[in-house]
């Protein structure tokens, strides 16, 4: 059993696991490579969910409780502060994602009336037109990368809210953004070294150092478009929404159109069509389709099974305490989504896709989801997701059936975002087309996933 200590007058557990010596001691190597088997392993070996280990050269607190993780979220915030702001700030610059205490408070309350019900609402004409253009490009009948045609939708749906900027009418700027896009996504997933040698053939530059460049393209781009605007959209609404400074709008949009959100995206859809793919789920598309609150339930357990990002990273600011273990000061602490969203504590059978669940042993649960966040820091656009994932379901289940080319759905990759580790392939047949004679009809149910914890 866990060894005690005391602090004050409470008796708490200390932290199982090891933290190691500095550099020779570092777990981050193992991390990167699998997550999923690093938590396994590690909850399989100390029989607990919460532990410690050296990552990124830091001692760190390892959570994969749904219930510690919800109290992280929801009631521990004022105690650390983001972790990605060494990585990442130089790639986006100061905005909500790096900011803490009343300035995150204060960039929220911006920006919460740009995603608010009523805000969203005026959105959907553009968003419905993007997917449904893209959508209908879908050949019938041909297998499709669909991870791939759902990412090019995604970026297009982000260039149209966030800079006005439709390829049908701006077609050659549309995919030069894109790829700037892109360009600075490998920033994210690079060590960020700033760095341009001289070589025989001209300069080589490392990732890190071409995202920067592209970053600073993006800006000039926002800035003109921002300043053309003439329309009540999100680069109007953002003109007016009280921020410090014109440099202080471009960061967000920045960050707004970073190649994140669109994975985010074609990440959660790729596993929803992989999931209710083949003739065995026929019946479960079809209650979807005519049943908006299972539809609702069956988008929550992709989620919760297949969450687009592994975790969050935040640095431990003042000693607190954490389902009874003392989590020291200037710690690192990892939450980890997919090993909380599979806490047996929480979810009976975490490993089965049960729609059902939502409406059963899980109803009123979704609190401990936390794909998109949770508490004062979840994600401000998450109307504004909910919007796109429901379009595009629902257009998909409304007009095809479709089966994957392989016999299994290969496993997943986790980093840097959640996908098959094979390129899926999907073969989409129009409904009502010579080929649908209709679909063996299976009781609703489960599916066994990959064995994970």
């Amino acid at each position: 059993s866990p060894r005690n200590i005391l602090l004050g007058k409470t008796r708490m557990a200390e932290l199982p696991g090891y933290v190691g010596y500095p550099w020779v001691g570092d777990n981050s190597l193992e991390f990167y490579r699998d997550p999923v088997s690093f938590m396994e392993r590690r909850v399989q070996d100390y029989s607990c969910r919460i532990f410690q280990a050296r990552f990124i050269n830091r001692p760190t607190v390892f959570v994969g409780s749904a219930e510690a993780v919800k109290e992280l979220l929801n009631e521990k915030t004022r105690h650390f502060e983001m972790g990605y702001k060494a990585l990442w700030q130089g790639l986006y610059g100061e905005n909500v994602l790096f900011s803490d205490g009343t300035e995150a408070v204060a960039l929220r309350a911006l920006l919460i009336p740009l995603f608010n019900k009523e805000a969203v609402s005026s959105y959907q004409d553009t968003v419905e037109r993007i997917c449904d253009r893209t959508l209908q490009t879908i050949p019938a009948g041909r297998p499709v990368k669909v991870y791939e045609l759902l990412k090019q939708m995604s970026t297009e749906i982000s260039m149209g809210l966030f800079l006005d900027i439709e390829r049908e009418t701006e077609d050659i700027l549309g995919r030069h953004v894109s790829q700037l896009m892109t360009q600075h996504w490998h920033g994210i997933i690079s060590m960020p070294a700033n760095l341009k040698v001289p070589t025989w053939g001209g300069n080589w530059e490392s990732g890190y150092s071409k995202a920067l460049e592209a970053k600073d393209e993006l800006l000039q781009i926002i800035k003109q478009r921002i300043g053309n605007n003439k329309h009540n959209n999100v680069l109007g609404l953002m003109k007016t929404a009280g921020f410090r400074s014109e440099d202080e709008i471009y960061r967000h949009l920045l960050l707004f159109v970073s190649a994140l959100v669109p994975k985010a995206f074609s990440s959660l859809f790729t596993s929803f069509t992989l999931q209710l793919a083949g003739p065995s789920k026929a019946s479960m598309r079809q209650k979807a389709l005519e049943d908006e609150t299972f539809l609702e339930h069956v988008l929550l357990e992709v989620q919760r099974l297949w969450p687009p990002f592994i975790g969050g990273r935040r640095l431990v600011r003042q000693e607190f305490t954490l389902a009874g273990y003392r989590i020291p000061k200037e710690h690192g602490l990892m939450y980890v989504t997919h090993t909380a969203h599979r806490d047996p504590q929480i979810f009976p059978e975490p490993n089965r896709f049960k729609p059902e669940r939502w409406s059963t042993c899980n109803a009123g649960h979704e609190g401990y989801l936390c794909a998109f966040g949770g508490g004062p820091r979840r994600c401000v656009g998450t109307q504004l997701v909910q919007l796109i994932l429901k379009h595009v379901t629902k257009y998909l289940l409304r007009n095809f059936h479709w089966e994957v080319t392989q016999a299994e759905i290969p496993p997943y990759k986790w980093l840097p975002v959640s996908r098959p580790t094979v390129e899926d392939q999907v073969i989409f047949t129009p409904k009502n087309g010579p080929e649908d004679h209709g679909e063996e009809e299976v009781e609703l149910g489960v599916e066994v996933v990959e064995t994970s914890l």
